[in-house]
């Protein structure tokens, strides 16, 4: 709990700052929200571990095969990347950029699950 009211806290200072500083220098003002936007991703990434070693505890336990779940991780990851990534460039007023990251993302996204449908399929081939 306290990690997201330090990281609260950080956004809604960056967010003040950010502000003031846009209306004087719109460049320096988007400098300033990507460093808070990695400054918070980086205070969150520690309770991003601690959840991704928990769960890599239960499918170990599960007897689940890694090489179903990475594709999964790997997913989330480019999801998370895509949305900061999008709303960074929609914050610099560059829509076109914002809607060519969210298709690559979606097109990477699919890309890295492709060994899924492909067990999947296999599965369903043997079934059948």
């Amino acid at each position: 709990m306290d990690t997201l009211f330090k990281i609260a806290g950080v956004a809604v200072a960056g967010l003040a700052l950010t502000a003031l500083v846009k209306k004087h220098s719109p460049e320096i003002g988007l400098l300033l929200g990507l460093f808070v936007a990695v400054a918070v991703f980086a205070a969150g990434f520690d309770a991003f571990r601690s959840v991704k070693d928990f769960l890599d505890a239960m499918i170990g336990e599960a007897g689940i095969a890694r090489e179903t779940v990475v594709p999964v991780w790997k997913a989330c990851v480019i999801a998370v990347v895509t949305k900061i990534t999008a709303d960074l460039c929609r914050d610099a007023k560059e829509t076109a950029a914002a809607s060519g990251v969210e298709t690559a993302g979606a097109i990477l996204g699919l890309f890295v699950v492709l060994p899924l449908f492909s067990s999947l399929f296999d599965l369903m081939r043997r079934l059948l």
